[in-house]
């Protein structure tokens, strides 16, 4: 037959076997993708996970390699030149082992006690530290309880900046201002009012003891954040505060009460004679008389809390020197006879004072009472006069130098370790004035002097209370360098 017979040609395939031909080759084109497609992607993932093997066993190496990590620190930059014993609290990314004093290393130097909790390292500064300063602070060496590594530990920190407060007297008004150690001018006012004789600072609350108008005394406190409004304490009818005592922590304030005479009455006993009592100001507010020995009100020269706050150190008209406890059971307990006290040093251990002999110290824990002779000054034999201690064994003192004749005398204020020679912190100009009250920065670095310029040029205030000469300054000297950093005209300094 012809090719152009209707007859089907079997050599030639359909249209259907056409299809399916070319069904078969996709679907195998299509399985060898997918299997190019899976050996690729087997071989990144082995690749990858090989990478990441390697990777994680560096990194395994380094970290058993390398010692334990400085995570944070902790510490409170203005308690720590308020309070000894405030601590920096270094906290690490795993459990420490011990850590020695040896390997720690404080710049600048200050004393300390060292201790591991867990992952917390603790570095407590036995001492209050500098004003404005920055310290660095070195753990050398440190390791961790599951593993040999160690690494060291570095943080940096700068304190706060000092402050004193004072009273300024002025015609137009009195006021009791806060100035910066670094800085310049009066400072800040943190309350104004009229015939201030005393201030306290207690707790956010400053007290004042102001002129009544009749020779007496009128109690009252304010809060400078909260606006200045004053709030009075009721104090008995007719009395005069001789002092306030403000404590280092807590509301217990100390107040020296004298009677006021009455004019035109029979003057008797009087019922307040500098009377030391005690107001808690977060209680009642009541005026509390602390009794003595003998049962009757307390009568004392001066006083000063400890550091908790409410136990006194109180010098009574006796010159007995006697420890009240105003939190618990009210015990007086007698520790010394001194005529004269001047105060407590700066960690309150010691109480310097003088009698017939000379200087002296009393240490408070023992009891033992210590002779204190001044060093010669620039080869010169030095008389002591007021005296305090830092925390240290330098003591802050007021001396008198003869001249060549014996007849006149240079009131000068030194440092004096006890060596054999003191060292000069302040004189006045051509030794014309005078050198008065003295008050040591807690933190031992300055020290807040009352200066009257010249004498003879002085003149009083008029105050019938407190009163000072209108001519007053505080003067505030680095004790390490003998160098004035500030000049205030005022007077009561109060760190």
């Amino acid at each position: 037959m012809s090719p152009t017979s209707s007859e089907p040609d079997h050599a030639s395939p359909s249209s259907a076997q056409q299809g399916s031909a070319a069904s078969r080759v996709a679907a195998h084109s299509h399985r060898l993708r997918v299997q190019r497609a899976l050996r690729r992607f087997d071989r990144t993932f082995w690749m990858l996970a090989g990478v990441l093997a390697v990777v994680s066993a560096v990194f395994l190496l380094l970290g058993t390699l390398q010692g334990p990590k400085l995570s944070s620190a902790v510490v409170d930059p203005q308690r720590v030149t308020e309070q000894a014993g405030t601590q920096l609290r270094l906290f690490a990314n795993q459990p420490l082992a011990e850590v020695t004093a040896e390997q720690v290393i404080i710049t600048p130097a200050a004393p300390f006690t060292i201790s591991v909790q867990d992952d917390l390292l603790v570095v407590q500064f036995e001492q209050r530290l500098r004003y404005s300063t920055e310290y660095t602070v070195e753990v050398r060496d440190v390791g961790a309880t599951a593993r040999d590594a160690t690494s060291d530990f570095t943080h940096r920190f700068t304190t706060a900046p000092g402050s004193v407060l004072y009273l300024d007297r002025d015609e137009a008004g009195d006021e009791v201002l806060s100035a910066p150690l670094l800085g310049s001018g009066r400072g800040e006012v943190v309350v104004a009012a009229e015939g201030i004789q005393h201030f306290a600072p207690v707790e956010g609350v400053i007290v004042l003891a102001r002129d009544d108008g009749e020779g007496g005394s009128v109690l009252e406190s304010v809060q400078p954040v909260a606006g200045g409004a004053l709030e009075q304490i009721r104090l008995p009818e007719g009395v005069r505060v001789q002092q306030l005592i403000a404590p280092p922590i807590g509301t217990l304030l100390g107040v020296v009460l004298t009677s006021t005479p009455v004019e035109g009455e029979a003057q008797g006993i009087p019922p307040y004679s500098n009377t030391l009592a005690v107001i808690d100001l977060a209680g009642d507010r009541a005026v509390n008389p602390v009794v003595g020995l003998d049962g009757t009100p307390l009568s004392i020269i001066t006083g000063e809390f400890l550091p908790d706050g409410s136990t006194l150190i109180v010098h009574a008209l006796d010159q007995t020197v006697v420890q009240v406890d105003l939190a618990g059971s009210g015990l007086v307990l007698p520790i010394d006879q001194v005529p004269t006290v001047y105060g407590l040093s700066t960690d309150a251990s010691k109480l310097t004072g003088s009698d017939s002999f000379g200087g002296l110290y009393l240490d408070l824990e023992s009891g033992e009472e210590v002779r204190l002779n001044p060093s010669l000054f620039e080869g010169e034999l030095a008389f002591g006069g007021e005296s305090i201690f830092t925390s240290g064994e330098v003591w802050v003192q007021k001396v008198a130098i003869p001249d060549a004749t014996g007849g006149a005398f240079r009131t000068l204020l030194v440092a004096d370790d006890g060596s054999g020679a003191s060292r000069l912190l302040l004189r006045t100009i051509d030794d014309r004035g005078s050198i008065g009250s003295l008050a040591v920065s807690p933190n031992d670095q300055f020290v807040a002097v009352e200066v009257t310029p010249s004498v003879v040029d002085a003149e009083p205030d008029g105050r019938r209370v407190n009163g000072r000469p209108t001519s007053i300054t505080t003067v505030i000297v680095d004790i390490e360098t003998g160098a004035v950093v500030r000049t205030l005209e005022g007077f009561s300094p109060v760190w």
